[in-house]
């Protein structure tokens, strides 16, 4: 796709200028994009929808990143472009610069910038790479090569690897990146300093798997329960040939899907959608042999309205871009389209700057006396966020998560949690995944003593953030409006399922409904095949993940100028953010929504997993040469152009791989100039055996009230300074209320131990009022 020679355009802004006319902070932030691929790109397209004005480094020649990546471009038609021989005069002006990327063999070469650091100490130099230092026999940074080589590929299928389709390692290293640059950014308002910020796609993939790879000293049924490999979600065939995807989430669910479809006799004993081992990873979540014949009685259109009617979630599968013209996502601001007729995904954070006094917080007479208690500045050897204090209000995964990726930075996470307990809907682990490195106390906020101390902790805090159903907040009273009445500077994040407007907005949201109405499961699915969904709410992560990026841009805003800012990102946007490289032709034609082949072992043949003798290999020659030279290799004459290998180049490769042991085919391929390696079979059990891994807090061991230790767990995954990932200053996920005495203490109260529930279990209600689960 060529997209370059279309006119220019001002691109939509989903960032909203405060209403006296002031220019958001961030547009005196200047960043240069002199990185590789889709890591930096994406980090520079967040940084620039929050404010910052983006340098763009070109080289001469086409850049094989754009036929991968068709949106890329129309990201970036508004960046100044950078020539190489410039660089000398730009770097005094920058205040972030982008390093690394992604590996191709046909890109340019990376600009020499040795000592960048130490020539303008104030500069902000993001680097990714494709291991955390020391990794073992690291791989050149590719997408392909970093799921293999870690043994992700083994995650899904117990019988043989998947390439996983939503490219995790450069989503996740861009999220991370852009994470860690904001961090660096406020530490440098601190010390004037600027200084390296560090990730990998290593990282960037663990960023949507923290649930999975975990052991514990003394684990429990609940803590052991995960979805198992080869495992079905309830997606189904309906009588059109469309398929539906339906999330078990509120009371009696499955009652009422018998109701919606028909289905006579009893009901599963089973009624919640709860995970059951003993059905097996085929009707795990419920009888899919029974339910199936039924779906596919009825048109998809006619089950996605009925399941609604009754609180249902469902959703209807669709293929990448599918859903760019769909009310809700164009309601939501989800969709930029240009002039010249293009479209592609975008909004996926939006800050709105709230003035007000644009200067110190007035807490109301009660509340003053809080102010001595408040966390006490950050010295020059701190973490990045030490000094920050967050209020955490949110439940399940997209939420939490948020200010869980805050405390890893070295941010004050309190965690308010009400006395009836938090829903488990989404698996234990991933309750402790989310909240890892937080205090938790117990509030009930429909008390007046309870939503009196819940405003002496918002006027200690510097943001809160919530995944309330729309509404709750208000109801409770503590929506931004009235917590600003205490904290008039708040930073304040709402993660909403489908958005704030449109006519969804109101409704629950999940991962897997997320998955599919975005292109995930049908893309997944791979050619010919029916939709799948992965075996991790990765789209709830990914939300949590850009809420964390909104709450730091709104802190250097409020830093900058003394304004607050209203933060909002949803499980909708994550999941076209995630699909961000998709764009629509004028034509109406999409680029970018390629899918699995049918055996979900890549891409195209010449980036694909193959069974070799004695084990898996990857082997990704990425452009026509190392395609040719992969041929070659293999002697295997006939195949042509690239562009034409299809299905049957693909089983030629397979077979001349078929016969050859792992290490002499490599070796094979190396000399040949074409990259490969090996597939690792066990990713957790290769984490835990590498010295690397545990030096860059990748994984790390924890002690925990319930469990005794909780080992894989991951600490910090991006490096910002020193002390970021450092061993022995990370802690659990704590129990309700676990830390009352000592916060209440901070607010200059005498502990509340009644309002703290016996026993410290977490445990479900009735329908609950947020709106992001898995």
């Amino acid at each position: 796709m060529v997209v370059d020679g279309s006119p220019r355009h001002a691109v939509e802004s989903r960032r909203h200028a405060p209403d006296d006319g002031r220019v958001p902070a961030a547009a005196r932030l200047r960043v240069l994009n002199a990185g590789s691929g889709l890591p930096t790109a994406v980090v520079a397209r967040l940084l620039r929808d929050a404010g910052a004005t983006v340098l763009q480094l070109t080289e001469p020649g086409h850049s094989p990143f754009t036929d991968e990546y068709p949106a890329a471009p129309l990201w970036a038609r508004d960046w100044a472009p950078v020539r190489r021989q410039d660089l000398p005069t730009i770097l005094p002006s920058l205040d972030v610069l982008l390093v690394g990327g992604e590996d191709h063999p046909e890109a340019a070469a990376p600009p020499r910038l040795t000592g960048v650091e130490d020539r303008h100490p104030r500069l902000v130099v993001l680097e990714v790479g494709g291991y955390v230092p020391g990794w073992e026999q690291p791989t050149p940074a590719t997408d392909l090569l970093v799921q293999a080589r870690t043994g992700f590929v083994f995650e899904q299928f117990r019988d043989q690897p998947t390439q996983f389709a939503f490219a995790p390692t450069l989503y996740g290293a861009a999220l991370l990146g852009t994470l860690g640059g904001w961090a660096a950014l406020l530490q440098r308002r601190r010390t004037g300093r600027g200084q390296r910020v560090r990730v990998s796609l290593q990282q960037g993939l663990a960023l949507f798997w923290p649930h999975l790879w975990l052991s514990a000293e003394r684990p429990d049924e609940a803590f052991d329960a995960v979805p198992p490999r080869d495992v079905q979600h309830l997606a189904f065939r309906c009588a059109d040939g469309g398929f539906v995807q339906i999330v078990l989430g509120v009371p009696r669910a499955l009652a009422k899907v018998y109701r919606v479809l028909g289905i006579p006799g009893p009901v599963d004993p089973v009624d919640r959608g709860a995970a059951n081992p003993a059905r097996g990873p085929e009707n795990y979540f419920a009888d899919r042999e029974l339910l199936a014949p039924y779906f596919a009685k009825m048109p998809r259109a006619e089950l996605v309205e009925a399941f609604a009617a009754v609180g249902i979630a469902a959703e209807p599968v669709l293929e990448p871009g599918e859903c760019f013209d769909d009310p809700q996502v164009r309601a939501a601001g989800l969709v930029t389209v240009d002039p010249a007729g293009y479209a592609w995904p975008s909004g996926a954070v939006t800050l709105t700057w709230c003035p007000g006094d644009a200067g110190p917080a007035r807490p109301a007479p009660p509340v003053a006396a809080v102010a001595a208690n408040s966390p006490v500045a950050a010295a020059d050897g701190d973490p990045p966020l030490a000094g920050i204090r967050v209020v955490d209000l949110g439940n399940w995964v997209a939420g939490p998560y948020a200010s869980k990726l805050l405390a890893d930075l070295g941010a004050d996470v309190i965690k308010v949690e009400p006395p009836a307990g938090l829903s488990n809907l989404t698996g234990l682990r991933n309750t402790l995944a989310s909240n890892r490195g937080k205090r938790a106390i117990v509030l009930d906020l429909k008390t007046t003593a309870g939503l009196d101390t819940m405003r002496r902790l918002v006027a200690t805090a510097d943001a809160v953030h919530h995944n309330f159903r729309l509404g709750v907040a208000e109801r409770l009273g503590v929506d931004a409006a009235t917590l600003r009445a205490t904290r008039p500077d708040l930073v304040y994040l709402h993660t909403t399922a489908y958005g704030r407007a449109g006519p969804r907005a109101g409704r629950s949201g999940f991962d897997m409904v997320m998955q599919a109405l975005g292109g995930h499961e049908a893309r997944a699915g791979g050619a010919g095949n029916g939709p799948l969904w992965y075996r991790s709410p990765y789209l709830d992560y990914a939300a949590g993940a850009l809420g964390a990026i909104g709450l730091l841009a709104g802190l250097y805003e409020r830093a900058e100028s003394g304004a607050g800012v209203d933060v909002h990102t949803s499980l909708l946007s994550a999941a076209l953010f995630l699909r961000g490289e998709v764009a629509r032709r004028p034509d109406g034609s999409l680029a970018g929504r390629a899918r699995l082949a049918a055996d979900r072992l890549g891409f195209h043949p010449a980036e694909a997993l193959y069974r070799a003798a004695d084990g898996w290999v990857a082997i990704d020659a990425r452009g026509e040469r190392m395609s040719q030279a992969l041929a070659a290799a293999l002697g295997l004459d006939g195949l042509g152009a690239r562009a034409r290998w299809g299905a049957g180049a693909r089983a030629v490769v397979a077979a001349a791989v078929a016969t050859r042991p792992v290490d002499a085919l490599l070796r094979l391929l190396a000399d040949a100039g074409v990259w490969a390696t090996r597939c690792a079979d066990d990713a957790f059990a290769a984490l835990l055996a590498d010295d690397a891994a545990w030096q860059a807090a990748l994984v790390i061991s924890v002690p925990d009230l319930r469990f005794g230790r909780v080992t894989g767990c991951f600490g910090p995954l991006v490096d910002v300074g020193e002390r970021t990932g450092r061993q022995g200053t990370h802690r659990s996920a704590p129990l309700p209320g676990e830390h009352a005495h000592e916060v209440l203490a901070e607010l200059g109260l005498a502990p509340d131990e009644p309002a703290r529930p016996a026993g410290g279990g977490v445990r479900g209600s009735g329908e609950p009022p947020f709106v992001t689960t898995s």
